[in-house]
C-alpha cells in the first residue's frame, strides 16, 4: 500500500504543480495558485506516507462544494476547449475550474481511502 500511496503522490503532486504554475497567468492567480498548492502539498505528504486525514475531509468537502459552485453559475455548457487552451468564455473558465477542484476532491478522498487502509 506504501509503494502506492508513494506513486499515486507523486502523480498527482507533478499534476498539481502544472495546474498552480497554469494559473499563474489566471485572471485570479491569488485565489488558484494557493488552492492548487495546497493539493500539492496533500499530494507529497502522501508520498511521504504523513496525510492527516481530518484535513482530507475538509479540503475534500471544501473542493466539492466550491466546484458544485462553480458549475452551477454556468449560464450554459460551451465545453472545455475551443481552439486551443485559453480563457475563450466565461462559461468554459468556470467549466475549468469547477473540474480542476473535482480532480482534486477525487485525489483528496484517494489519499483518504489510502491512510485508512495502512
Amino acid at each position: 500500500m506504501r509503494n502506492v500511496q508513494f506513486i499515486l503522490g507523486g502523480i498527482f503532486g507533478l499534476v498539481f504543480l502544472m495546474f498552480t504554475y497554469w494559473q499563474l497567468n489566471d485572471p485570479d492567480p491569488i485565489l488558484w495558485v494557493p488552492v492548487y498548492a495546497t493539493a500539492v502539498y496533500t499530494a507529497m505528504q502522501a508520498m511521504r506516507g504523513k496525510t492527516n486525514p481530518e484535513l482530507l475531509i475538509v479540503l475534500f468537502f471544501l473542493s466539492v462544494f466550491a466546484g458544485l459552485q462553480l458549475w452551477v453559475e454556468m449560464t450554459a455548457w460551451e465545453g472545455f476547449l475551443t481552439d486551443g487552451l485559453s480563457m475563450k468564455t466565461h462559461n468554459q473558465e468556470l467549466a475549468r475550474e469547477a473540474v480542476g477542484l473535482w480532480i482534486a476532491s477525487g485525489s483528496f478522498a484517494l489519499f483518504y481511502v489510502l491512510e485508512k487502509k495502512k
